[in-house]
């Protein structure tokens, strides 16, 4: 799938000819004409990696007068709290038909290029700052499971995946709780999907009083011969571990037992490897 990138530009015809070489250059540009309407853009679709912007833009629709240079400094600030809220890194760079009225205030801040020289040597330093994302590690260092999960998650949920695989490499002790609560999420995802796709019927039906559908349809998958026993045992642990150590229950004292790091890692390697078993499964009945 390609990397898709965002560029704010007033310019239309600009954008067009950009677009062209961004598919050249294997990517997927996705444009807005004023910053209020890429900040929105970026806010609804996490899949966009990098931001390219112009050097004089629009801040908002129908804004008065021509694109100003203000509009960079606006821009920064804005995706400096874009990657506060996401709890992400955005690379961005300035693509301008003036960069030397940049480069010296921006140095250190930001990468500039020139609207009139080779695009190439952009979208050589985006690959290379895109690349040096710690979700793109992850993408790549576990290539095995994410080539499979866009048949069972959605953007969001892979994205909140590769949040797991790195709070396990830099844990907080006491987030191990909320971490765990997503991971429970996510097995309860996998198996609508494991109840739709390998054994062809609605989640639904399996739920029991509680609502709950993991047990019952993991242990049909296991009567039908589908899973073998010791992934079907590991998600009856994960789930009871998940449900009963993932959720902020007041206690009057503090507990007997609370899971460390190495609790986490194992909870989190058991759900790799019953995510990576069915989706083998899935990728077969394909």
């Amino acid at each position: 799938m390609k990397q898709q990138i965002l560029l704010i530009d007033d310019d239309i015809t600009y954008c067009k000819t950009f677009e062209r070489s961004a598919r050249s250059a294997a990517f997927e540009l996705v444009y807005a004409h004023n910053l209020l309407e890429g900040i929105g853009m970026l806010d609804e679709n996490r899949q966009i990696v990098a931001v390219v912007l112009d050097g004089h833009s629009f801040l908002q629709p129908d804004q008065s007068g021509g694109p100003k240079a203000n509009f960079v400094y606006h821009a920064l600030h804005a995706l400096d709290d874009m990657e506060r809220e996401q709890q992400r890194i955005i690379p961005r760079c300035v693509n301008t038909e003036s960069p030397t009225e940049f480069r010296e205030e921006l140095q250190g801040l930001v990468q500039v290029f020139d609207k009139r020289g080779d695009d190439s040597f952009l979208f050589r330093w985006l690959r290379k700052a895109i690349a040096a994302l710690p979700e793109t590690r992850i993408r790549e260092e576990y290539k095995d499971i994410f080539e499979h999960t866009n048949s069972v998650f959605t953007h969001q949920e892979e994205n909140e995946l590769i949040g797991l695989i790195l709070f396990a490499e830099t844990y907080t002790a006491q987030d191990i709780p909320g971490n765990l609560a997503v991971l429970r999420r996510l097995l309860e995802k996998l198996t609508d999907a494991c109840a739709l796709k390998l054994l062809n019927e609605d989640p639904r039906s399996y739920a029991s009083k509680m609502g709950v559908s993991v047990k019952p349809v993991f242990d049909t998958l296991y009567s039908r011969k589908i899973l073998p026993r010791q992934i079907v045992k590991q998600v009856h642990y994960l789930y009871a571990y998940c449900s009963e150590f993932g959720t902020h229950i007041y206690r009057s004292q503090n507990p007997p037992y609370n899971p460390d790091v190495y609790a986490f890692r194992r909870n989190l390697n058991s759900f790799l490897e019953v995510l990576g078993y069915c989706s083998e499964l899935f990728n077969r009945k394909r």
